[in-house]
């Protein structure tokens, strides 16, 4: 890089609009050649004195000091004018002489000159017409943790503790840079010795784990939850993973030194840490070794690392009797028989061939409590009619503007809500996409989405909540099938989505071969809606528009549709899994939520439920049902805002405040 485009890229980065001297966004470098365009890994550093920036990512960086730059620029001003003033003497001497020689010099000096006026011009232009990539949400700031080197303990009871009961080798603690400090824990109100796990990202502490002989445990608060570990297994081909440090110790003890641990250990399947390594650090593995409890927690979490990961390349460590982890089994063997028995991780079952022991623990789930209950919204009417699961397909119908589209977002944003269910929309229809994130906005916190109606913070708070939690599939090649569920599987692997959302069906780029008919196509298409479903677990909700209809004679509303008058094949009602049919009645004013089918009958059956829109927060309320002969007395409209409830204590400062 030259000094002037130097001069160029601090100018740029000094102009992009910040409200803190430090900020994050996508390397204008990098960026464009990412699978990921909108990854901020570019850290801008901005002070008084001068500033840094470096991509994390491609390793691009810059720095400048504005005290340097402010007397270089007075070095080339100062050369520039005594090369004029030489310039001149020059041709003092000589103008007596070489007249016109001199001319043409001057002349061709003065073509020079413009021409290298316009080309500065012309990059001082490009420059401030640089557009500067603006990340989709303002980056999470982390706190860098602070170790007080005056609390750590040589050779005390914990080191002890781990290398005597634990099992773990004091070389593979001192490796690790495993150590003993005095740290004060909120459990027990007081500091305790603690056993302290680094959690390091090239070489840079993020995060540090304290945990005593009790197992209460902290992180620092603040900082970025990362893998422990996770720079063993950057560009390997294999790696481990286990529920805990102290077991991810006892792999590395037995020589298996690509291993990383969750940072959380069970404490739920929210994979939220696991986003930014996928790319960098799992798509590369082809074989990924899950070494985790086998109690009911850390099955979860080894269910959603494999649905996360691929089943294809993710094996399963089994403990055998008597024992839960991978501690345990080093405890109770040795480590050449645990380094034995993760290395003879079991493959996941082949897809498609299954037996009853395969579904043994569902099995045994169901015997004790009876079948899941499925997932509600809320709303009382409708769980009353239909629960839903993951893994099927939810199959929606009504005639042109009946509401479909808005009861879709409804469940969606309910299930999100009240279940953690990411959401991946294809709807092509919803765009520009600001408009259809608004709708959800406003049905999120209650409120219409302006700023008469609805306060800064908690429209910041809903955006920030939604940026981690809602995705939209625009595919740049072409709205094929293949290309929306690749992108959507995606999804799945990166952002843990549990939805998807396509509205409608006729929007894809349906390309039907010659020796297939229509309903051939259709029945062919659904199957692969069917089967993405069920290898993602993911709630599949497909919007279909009916075929045109016939209005009854004298009558001005068009009749309520069925899920065999969707266009172009009956397989929408006989291969979906539940089936919801969607009619406005604008007289009466109330919305005929009609369940259809229900495959299972524990998750619900057929029959109507009743609501009225409001047109002020987009939400549906359930009403009782309205006829020319019955008017139910008016419902109670729902304003409160739903992420007041929804979100943690610490996680209430997502907004933004007035004046910022």
């Amino acid at each position: 890089m030259t000094r002037e485009e130097h001069a160029d890229y601090v100018r740029w980065l000094k102009s992009l609009p910040r409200r803190k001297d430090y900020f994050r966004m996508p390397c204008p470098e990098c960026s464009a050649t990412r699978s990921n365009p909108k990854d901020p890994s570019f850290s801008v550093h901005i002070t008084r004195e001068g500033g840094w920036a470096k991509c994390f990512h491609c390793d691009f960086a810059i720095a400048w000091n504005e005290d340097e730059m402010w007397k270089r620029e007075q070095k080339q001003q100062d050369r520039e004018r005594q090369k004029q003033q030489k310039d001149a003497s020059q041709h003092h001497d000589t103008v007596s002489q070489h007249h016109n020689t001199s001319q043409h010099h001057d002349t061709v000096s003065q073509q020079r000159n413009t021409a290298q006026h316009h080309d500065t011009a012309s990059q001082h232009h490009n420059t401030a017409q640089r557009k500067p990539h603006i990340p989709l949400q303002p980056p999470a700031h982390y706190v860098c943790p602070v170790i007080n080197k005056n609390k750590q303990i040589m050779n005390g009871e914990m080191m002890e503790y781990m290398v005597g009961r634990r099992g773990i080798p004091m070389d593979v603690l001192t490796r690790m840079k495993i150590e003993e400090r005095l740290e004060f824990l909120p459990q027990t109100g007081k500091e305790e010795a603690c056993i302290c796990f680094p959690y390091l990202e090239d070489g840079v502490m993020k995060n540090m784990k304290f945990r005593d002989a009790a197992k209460h445990f902290k992180m620092v608060k603040g900082a970025e939850l990362i893998p422990w570990n996770i720079d063993a297994i950057k560009g390997k081909e294999k790696c481990y993973i286990t529920e805990g440090e102290i077991d991810a110790l006892s792999l590395i003890a037995a020589g298996l030194e690509e291993v990383v641990s969750v940072p959380n250990g069970a404490g739920g399947a929210n994979l939220q840490w696991l986003d930014r390594f996928v790319e960098s650090h799992f798509d590369d593995k082809t074989e990924i070794i899950l070494a985790m409890d086998t109690d009911k927690r850390g099955v979860e979490l080894r269910d959603e690392l494999v649905r996360r990961l691929g089943m294809d390349r993710c094996k399963v460590v089994a403990w055998g009797e008597g024992c839960k982890d991978a501690n345990e089994y080093l405890l109770k063997y040795d480590l050449p028989r645990l380094r034995q028995q993760v290395e003879q991780a079991a493959e996941i079952p082949l897809e498609g061939v299954f037996c009853p022991m395969d579904e043994w623990d569902t099995l045994m789930d169901i015997y004790y409590n009876g079948m899941p209950e499925g997932a509600d919204t809320g709303l009382e009417n409708l769980d009353r009619l239909i629960k839903f699961e993951r893994g099927f397909v939810l199959t929606v119908t009504g005639v042109p503007g009946s509401g479909k589209s808005e009861f879709v977002d409804e469940i969606a944003m309910r299930l999100l809500l009240r279940h953690d269910w990411k959401v991946g929309y294809f709807s092509p229809e919803n765009t520009p996409l600001a408009y259809h994130y608004r709708k959800l906005i406003r049905r999120v916190v209650g409120k219409r989405f302006e700023h008469k109606g609805m306060p800064l913070p908690e429209a910041g708070q809903a955006i920030r909540y939604l940026a981690q939690s809602v995705f939209s599939i625009m595919p740049k090649e072409d709205f094929s099938v293949e290309s929306v569920l690749r992108i959507a599987a995606q999804l799945v692997s990166r952002k843990g989505v549990k939805v998807l959302v396509v509205d409608p069906f006729n929007r894809f780029e349906h390309q039907i071969p010659d020796w297939e008919t229509e309903t051939q196509y259709i029945s062919r298409i659904f199957d692969e809606f069917s089967n993405f479903a069920v290898k993602h677990k993911v709630l599949l909700i497909l919007v279909a528009h009916p075929t045109k209809l016939r209005r009854e004679p004298g009558s001005k509303r068009w009749p309520v549709p069925t899920l065999y008058d969707i266009n172009g094949s009956a397989a929408f009602f006989n291969k979906t899994d539940y089936g919801m049919v969607i009619d406005r009645n604008d007289e009466l004013g109330q919305v005929l939520v009609r369940v259809a089918k229900v495959r299972f009958d524990h998750l619900g059956g057929p029959g109507d439920a009743f609501f009225a829109f409001s047109t002020y927060n987009g939400r549906y309320t359930p009403t009782e049902e309205r006829t020319l002969d019955h008017n139910p007395p008016e419902q109670k409209w729902e304003h409160t805002n739903f992420l007041t409830e929804k979100l943690k204590p610490e996680q209430q400062g997502l907004g933004f405040n007035e004046g910022e």
